[in-house]
This record gives structure tokens, sequence and C-alpha cells, in this order.
């Protein structure tokens, strides 16, 4: 890693931890209950069920030709 990219990374650390810090109890407890209701909402469930959708289609996709170039059919 770079230091450029250390240095950014700590500065990031170091506002993230300075302005959560400001915004306090009450503000953290907002946004922990926004995350739990987006959490238990069907949207996540239909939205994990696309990803396993997609990725079932790109193995069975991919499936036959990595078997074939690894000699394991």
């Amino acid at each position: 890693m770079s230091i450029r990219f250390r240095l950014g990374l700590v500065v990031g650390f170091c506002a993230g931890y300075y302005l959560g810090a400001r915004a306090g109890e009450e503000r953290y407890k907002q946004i922990r209950r926004t995350l739990d209701r987006v959490r238990g909402s069907e949207l996540v469930d239909k939205a994990k069920a696309a990803v396993d959708l997609g990725i079932e289609r790109v193995r069975e996709a991919r499936g036959p030709a990595i078997d074939e170039a690894l000699g394991t059919s």
C-alpha cells in the first residue's frame, strides 16, 4: 500500500469517528432503527433471491467450460 492510500484511510477513519461522535447516541439509534427496518423488509429478500439466481446462472453458464479446461468432467 502506498503512503498516500494509508494517509487517506487514516484521515477518513478519523473524520468518520469525529463526525459520529458529534452526532451522538440519538443519531446512532435513528440510523440503527432504519437499518433494522431495511434488513427486515421484503425488498432485501427479493434482492437476495435475484443475486442467488444470477449466481446460479453464472455457474451454469461457465460450468462446462471450466470443467473441460480443468479436466474434471
